[in-house]
């Protein structure tokens, strides 16, 4: 079977969007080889039989590595014929297809095939999150290459932040799935470059520094491409969200051995909530609610309020436990603590990435005097 005839990059007649790269690197359908153009062929021939359609029609779309990294595992004539079938306009071709691919669905509400749960994606795509109609997934049987129809993933914030890490971490190649995960080795230490006045990782920067980059086994200076000299540990942060009504107003990070007042409106220099607050929530938000600390390797919340708290599991969605007044509890990435009905700290999933900036689309957090000790904290992601 030639799949050619089934190949359009004119969104208005295509069925289907493909994820063509994760297709024709999914070992489980079929084949022992690292890449296999046949998985694609194979999932046309699937289709067909799904949709009982003869003419059924895909926009596929690649990723560049896929025609260029002989590393992938095709051969010389499968990337041959991905380039010819680019240069006829039959696929599209992309540094990344993830972002083409949902953009088309949102667009078109083309069906998507791949095995992709898109988890950095679901901010700007909030129709994903447990959709049960707009995703296939390629799968093998006895008859080759089947589709069927899955539920897309509803995963809980800390999970979404931490696909966010990650694609953030893999361009300066402090991510790789494929060897290992997240390069804390590199991201625990503290760096200085040689270039004088160098403002990413020159002496004022201190602690806190952005991202280095990684390249073939050396660390360097984005800005400068200088080898960086490791000057030592860098002190581990803890970023926590807070949510009102489900969306992300502020976020803040914690150092070793600094506490942090949240509240309706804590004395400096406190978080303070009141700018998000309704009516009815502040009525139930005490000024000074609960104070965190974080001591390098465990986050624990009090409860100072005449309202009390509870704290749920990073899994669930509803309830939880209520925790005894003035006594710390230990919190773990994930959890979320609950001021009130839908006035709650989250712990995020990030560890690493912490950038500067309040949440996008959203004011900043009151101007309040800083101490020394908390001085740090006033940095926030976006």
């Amino acid at each position: 079977m030639r799949p050619e005839r089934h190949l359009t990059t004119i969104a208005q007649v295509a069925d289907f969007t493909v994820d063509l790269s994760n297709v024709v690197r999914d070992r489980r359908l079929g084949g022992d080889r690292l890449a296999d153009l046949a998985r694609f062929t194979g999932l046309i021939k699937g289709l067909i039989a799904f949709t009982n359609d003869e003419l059924v029609r895909v926009y596929a779309v690649a990723d560049w590595s896929l025609l260029r990294n002989r590393r992938i595992g095709l051969t010389d004539q499968e990337q041959s014929t991905l380039r010819w079938w680019r240069k006829r306009g039959w696929i599209e071709v992309r540094a990344k297809a993830d972002p083409r691919l949902l953009e088309l669905a949102d667009a078109t509400e083309m069906g998507v095939i791949s095995r992709d749960n898109y988890l950095d994606a679901y901010r700007t795509y909030p129709w994903i999150a447990g959709n049960r109609d707009r995703f296939f997934s390629p799968e093998w049987g006895p008859a080759g290459v089947t589709v069927r129809p899955r539920i897309m993933p509803d995963p809980p914030e800390w999970k979404l932040s931490r696909k966010e890490e990650q694609e953030r971490l893999r361009p300066a190649g402090l991510y790789d799935s494929e060897e290992g995960g997240i390069r804390i080795d590199l991201l625990s230490r503290r760096w200085r470059c040689p270039e004088d006045g160098c403002p990413l990782f020159g002496p004022q920067r201190g602690d806190d520094q952005p991202l280095p980059v990684y390249r073939d086994g050396v660390v360097r200076c984005p800005e400068h491409r200088q080898k960086l000299s490791d000057v030592g540990d860098s002190p581990r942060r803890v970023q926590v969200k807070v949510l009102v009504g489900g969306a992300t107003r502020h976020r803040f990070q914690m150092w070793p051995g600094q506490e942090t007042t949240v509240g309706r409106e804590p004395e400096p220099p406190g978080v303070t909530l009141r700018p998000w607050l309704s009516a009815g929530a502040g009525q139930f938000v005490s000024r000074a609610h609960v104070v965190l600390r974080w001591t390098g390797y465990a986050l624990t919340v009090r409860d100072i309020s005449t309202n009390g708290i509870r704290v749920r599991d990073k899994n669930k969605r509803s309830g939880g436990k209520v925790i005894p007044p003035r006594r710390p509890h230990r919190l773990y990435r994930g959890d979320v603590v609950v001021l009130d009905d839908g006035v709650e700290l989250v712990i995020s999933g990030r560890e690493f990435v912490f950038d500067s900036g309040p949440p996008a689309g959203e004011p900043a957090a009151p101007a309040a005097p800083a101490t020394e000790t908390h001085q740090r904290a006033s940095h926030v992601d976006e």
